[in-house]
């Protein structure tokens, strides 16, 4: 479980719509995501809802555009990870997605994903017939570029998560 705890002292416009957690792809292959669920802090009480309803799960759909994503708690969501952008060779492409925080005093947010990954020294190689430029293809400036990170076909799984946190935290340090 992720439990993402209240704001502190943030009024309803300062709150910027990645405060829970920031905007990143899933570095590795598979996300499996249940609806998240809103609970009052103080108290333990479970909520039907978030009481602001611009809080949630974001993402940025091929349009380029920032949609939020209202999973209903009977529901599972599968994200794909960069790891399977770079085995298509591009076909399906890693998904750009952050958590704002709710500008009710006192909510917190939980929710249950489940991160599927291969050992570390795991290869990650493109097809045989794919190009680097067609994984590369398709990017968001809300993340920092997949090529700054998998920086040759064959990279291992483990030196891509190591380049791959080293670039966000400089990425998030420069933005």
């Amino acid at each position: 479980l992720l439990y993402y705890f209240p704001l502190q002292g943030s009024s309803t416009s300062s709150i910027k719509e990645d405060s829970w957690i920031g905007w990143h792809n899933d570095s590795g292959f598979l996300t499996a995501l249940a609806g998240d669920f809103y609970i009052n802090h103080e108290t333990g009480q479970l909520l039907d809802r978030s009481p602001d309803p611009d809080a949630g799960l974001y993402v940025v759909d091929r349009q380029n555009s920032v949609v939020q994503v209202d999973l209903p708690s009977d529901c599972l969501a599968v994200q794909m990870g960069e790891c399977v952008q770079i085995m298509t060779g591009g076909a399906v492409v890693a998904t750009p997605h952050c958590v704002r925080g709710a500008s009710s005093p006192g909510i917190a947010r939980i929710s249950l994903p489940v991160f599927i990954d291969t050992p570390p020294h795991f290869p990650l190689k493109m097809p045989a017939d794919s190009q680097r430029q067609h994984v590369l293809a398709i990017e968001s400036s809300k993340v920092p570029p997949l090529g700054q990170r998998w920086t040759e076909d064959g990279m291992t799984f483990g030196d891509f998560l190591q380049k791959t946190f080293q670039t966000y935290y400089e990425w998030s340090e420069s933005n």
